[in-house]
């Protein structure tokens, strides 16, 4: 018994080294889901807008005892997501017309601003704790009148080897999905919108 739980502290010993010593950049793809049952006047031309506003494309690092300098990206421009994510989003609320600037008096404007999205992990022993942190305006711009909400979501993740990009790519989606659908379900940008500013 003594030898079998000795082979296989030296096997997970042996599987963390090499966990360690092998890391790579990743590049997270944000796909991330809102869910909203909120309904929106009718009859409303949405024109969209998204502004990453982050100083760095860099989310954060994997890190271990070792090496600390994996950085991790995002696959593509998150303007793209945001405005991919937001149009969706207005869909489920019952919007279907969509332009590229705002017109007429049924005319709303909505900028998605993202302020920061980061990812900080360190190594405390034969652990990992990774902390995520997202946080984003909402500008709401009707009838001459402007709302901005603004929108942070926390997550922890502990482990016993660095995240696997599928890991991070799963954290991070949650974390962005969690924010996003806070910011379309925000009872008072409903209201905002529904009084016509």
């Amino acid at each position: 018994m003594r030898r079998l739980k000795r082979t296989a502290g030296l096997v997970f010993l042996a599987l963390l080294m090499s966990a360690c010593t092998s890391l790579s950049p990743q590049q997270v793809e944000l796909q991330p889901l809102v869910d909203t049952r909120q309904r929106l006047p009718g009859g409303l031309s949405v024109a969209l807008e998204a502004k990453d506003l982050r100083p760095t494309p860099v989310i954060g690092y994997r890190v271990s005892r070792f090496e600390q300098n994996a950085f991790i990206t995002l696959a593509r421009d998150a303007r793209y997501t945001l405005l991919s994510t937001a149009q969706q989003a207005l869909r489920q609320m019952g919007a279907y017309r969509f332009a590229p600037s705002v017109s007429g008096a049924n005319g709303l404007k909505i900028s998605l601003l993202l302020d920061r999205l980061s990812y900080d992990a360190s190594q405390h022993s034969v652990r990992q704790e990774v902390r995520l942190d997202m946080a984003l305006r909402l500008v709401a711009e009707y009838r001459g009148r402007a709302f901005t909400g603004q929108y942070q979501s926390q997550k922890t993740h502990s482990s016993p080897l660095p995240p696997s990009e599928a890991k991070n790519q799963e954290l991070l989606n949650d974390l962005a999905s969690e924010t996003l659908t806070r910011a379309f379900n925000d009872p008072k940008l409903i209201e905002f919108l529904r009084r016509g500013g």
